[in-house]
């Protein structure tokens, strides 16, 4: 499946979640170089207070949070992030591997919180008595008196699901392991994408000096252009022995595929206004490569009439298309319907338009010493060697 959709769907939400996957953005924010949304991690005053408050009785979560060391966690993810990196491989793909992010390294220390407190109740004869006493009996000895409402509820609930299936679910910023640290769980990380654009650099690095491409000679006005079709790249802005040289390498299995992904993707965040992305761009993206993926027919290959396109031998792509698509595995038998519906909108929007009068979505980005940098949008995701100083692990 491809990763662009034509707007007059957004409604069907059902089928889109069923059919890509996707998920939802949150608003935005900004850090210096690199604008876009992020994970924030940021010290509350509200947090500060609760620290400093004095309480009587039993504080044994609170003691257990203070054992924990966060940092170590957040190292171990920047290492993490920066092997990957160092070890990037020779195929484009910005997807290759995980990005560390901050849910996975704070789940791993929450977990190693309840791990600690589950150990503990199943040495009690009645563990989940233990449990909901600890929480919710002011009677018992066991009574924790060092938590909000919130953290208890919170504390209760993960003790269970450790104590009754051994993991965690999620990770909740008001657990108090993050007093005093405000953490946006639910904004997309723009830290993430630098991650991303420093590994497909490094694999493109690696393309280039495997193929004996000297890199010393790219000039800042290189640019890599992918047709939206064939994921072709054509080099330019380097002379003609060093272009050849470059295409070779460089168009070599899903490479050219992987780094259009990569090029929309950074040109898709809010705030980016691409020129390079249109409405009617995507449109045309879309129906070629959805009737493409069911039919093999490209249809800028096929003649143009009544509202639909007609292969050489006279059949509708529509009527392929439908065969197609009751035919395949990929598409719940649920949304059959709606697939069809939705590609044959598609190809008569286009075909009505007229297939040349629809731009492209032929995507373009600069190529340098520094990597890639996205051209003519807002926002540039340039990765810069010192921008590790400006990523969420650093903050603590």
């Amino acid at each position: 499946m491809n990763i662009f959709f034509n707007s007059r769907i957004n409604a069907n939400q059902s089928l889109l979640n069923v059919l890509f996957g996707q998920q939802q953005k949150a608003a935005s924010s900004q850090n210096t170089g690199c604008r876009g949304t992020r994970d924030t991690l940021t010290i509350s005053a509200s947090g500060k207070e609760k620290l400093t408050k004095s309480t009587s009785g039993r504080t044994h979560n609170t003691s257990i949070d203070s054992s924990i060391d966060l940092k170590s966690y957040i190292a171990s993810a920047k290492k993490t992030n920066q092997e990957i990196i160092e070890n990037a491989g020779t195929q484009i793909n910005a997807k290759t591997s995980e990005y560390m992010s901050t849910g996975k390294a704070f789940r791993a220390a929450l977990t190693e919180k309840y791990s600690k407190l589950a150990a503990e109740a199943k040495t009690h004869s009645n563990p989940e008595n233990y449990i909901h006493s600890k929480y919710f009996d002011k009677s018992s000895e066991y009574y924790e008196t060092n938590l909000t409402d919130t953290e208890r509820r919170i504390a209760y609930n993960y003790e269970m699901q450790m104590c009754r299936t051994g993991k965690i679910n999620g990770v909740n910023y008001q657990d108090s392991l993050f007093r005093g640290i405000e953490v946006d769980g639910d904004s997309v990380d723009s830290d993430k994408i630098q991650f991303e654009r420093a590994l497909v650099n490094s694999q493109i690095s690696n393309i280039l000096k495997q193929a004996g491409v000297d890199t010393s000679s790219i000039t800042e006005d290189c640019i890599f252009t992918v047709d939206p079709y064939s994921y072709e790249i054509t080099v330019d802005g380097v002379d003609e022995e060093t272009k050849v040289l470059m295409q070779n390498a460089l168009n070599v299995g899903n490479n050219g595929k992987n780094l259009y992904k990569h090029i929309y993707y950074c040109s898709t965040q809010d705030g980016c206004e691409s020129s390079q992305v249109t409405e009617e761009s995507k449109m045309k993206y879309e129906a070629y490569h959805q009737v493409y993926s069911y039919t093999g027919y490209g249809l800028d290959k096929l003649e143009e009439k009544n509202g639909t396109y007609y292969t050489e031998s006279g059949e509708n792509i529509l009527d392929l298309v439908d065969k197609a698509v009751e035919d395949s595995g990929k598409v719940p038998k649920e949304f059959k319907q709606q697939m069809k519906n939705w590609i044959h909108d598609l190809v008569s929007t286009m075909s009505t338009k007229g297939w040349n009068n629809v731009p492209d979505m032929t995507l373009s980005i600069l190529y340098g010493k520094s990597g890639l940098k996205d051209m003519n949008q807002l926002i540039t995701y340039q990765y810069e060697a010192d921008s590790t100083n400006r990523q969420w692990y650093s903050v603590l």
